[in-house]
This record gives C-alpha cells, structure tokens and sequence, in this order.
C-alpha cells in the first residue's frame, strides 16, 4: 500500500470520527463483538508463509449516521509460521451495517491501529508496526439480539516507512465471531 493511500485512509477514519466526538463516550459501548480469525500471507522472501491465529473483541460505539459504528478493537494472534511469535495489537475501526430489517446484515469496515510483533520478519524491521484493515461481513441473527459473524479481511501489517526494509506483511483473513448488546 503506498504512503498516499495510508494517508488518505487516515484522513477518511479521522474525520469520520472527529465527526461523533459529541456522541461519543468511551465507557458506553452499545455492544461488543467476540471473535476468533485465521489469517494467512503466502509472500513472504524466505519462509513464503505467515500464519496466524487471533482472538479478539470489538468494542462498539454508536455514531450518528444509522448503522455506522466506531470500534476499538484490542487483539491478540499466535504466530506458529515462519517461526513461533505473538502479536497484539489494538485497531480502531469505523464499521457500516446496512440498515435493513432482515436476518441477513451485510458490512463493510476498515481502519488502523498499532500492533507489537514479537520476532521481526525479513519483510519488517520493527517490532512495532501499524496494522491497517479492510473487511467485508455479514451479520447473521441467531437468538434476540445476538449474532454471528463472518467476515473476510485484508490486512497490511508495516512501519510506515519508519525504519527499512519495509515491504509489509499483508494477510488475508478469515473471521467467525458473535455480537450481542453490552
């Protein structure tokens, strides 16, 4: 991803946010979001595989456009290729569900936060890298007002130029959660 489009996606998220900053209250997420994920990259220069298995909660406030959200998401992965390693990391996210009234929600979301890589790759240099997303989903309802998630995600793990090499690591992402009102 090129340093153009980060910051155009930065200036989308963060006008988009400063846009609900006066609705806004941290200690009052109108749901939260469990989820566990599979991602894979079959790029990488030596090993030609990074894999890795997250779990992780969204944390869920309202905006005031219906069916728009903005989500703090703190995450946690087990890295078993190319070698044994963590992430975690936190992302914060502006997520749309189509306002429909149906069992069947589709949503689109992205956004970007930091991560903490425990071994550098050839690809990254840093520990400390930024982690930014793109997701589409659909929201299933199962039982009152709990749901369940499916979701596919592209993931662009670098430093942002901060330190070289910096080619990125970018996975895709397979996600199966559950929602429910906090």
């Amino acid at each position: 991803m090129g340093t153009t489009m980060k910051w155009w996606m930065c200036g989308v998220f963060f006008s988009l946010f400063t846009l609900s900053l006066n609705a806004f209250d941290i200690n009052k997420p109108e749901s939260k979001e469990f989820f566990i994920a599979y991602g894979r990259d079959g790029h990488l220069k030596k090993s030609n595989q990074y894999i890795h298995y997250t779990a992780g909660v969204d944390l869920c406030y309202p905006m005031p456009l219906e069916g728009m959200q903005f989500q703090l998401e703190p995450f946690f992965s087990f890295v078993p290729l190319p070698e044994v390693a963590a992430e975690a990391g936190l992302v914060f996210f502006i997520k749309y569900t189509v306002p429909i009234k149906s069992p069947l929600k589709p949503y689109v979301r992205g956004g970007s936060g930091v991560i903490l890589l425990s071994r550098e790759t050839e690809e990254q240099s840093s520990l400390f890298d930024f982690a930014s997303q793109m997701g589409l989903g659909v929201s299933i309802d199962i039982w009152g007002e709990r749901s369940l998630l499916l979701e596919y995600r592209y993931r662009h793990v670098s430093n942002c130029d901060l330190k070289h090499p910096n080619s990125g690591i970018d996975s895709y992402i397979w996600v199966l959660g559950c929602g429910s009102p906090f």
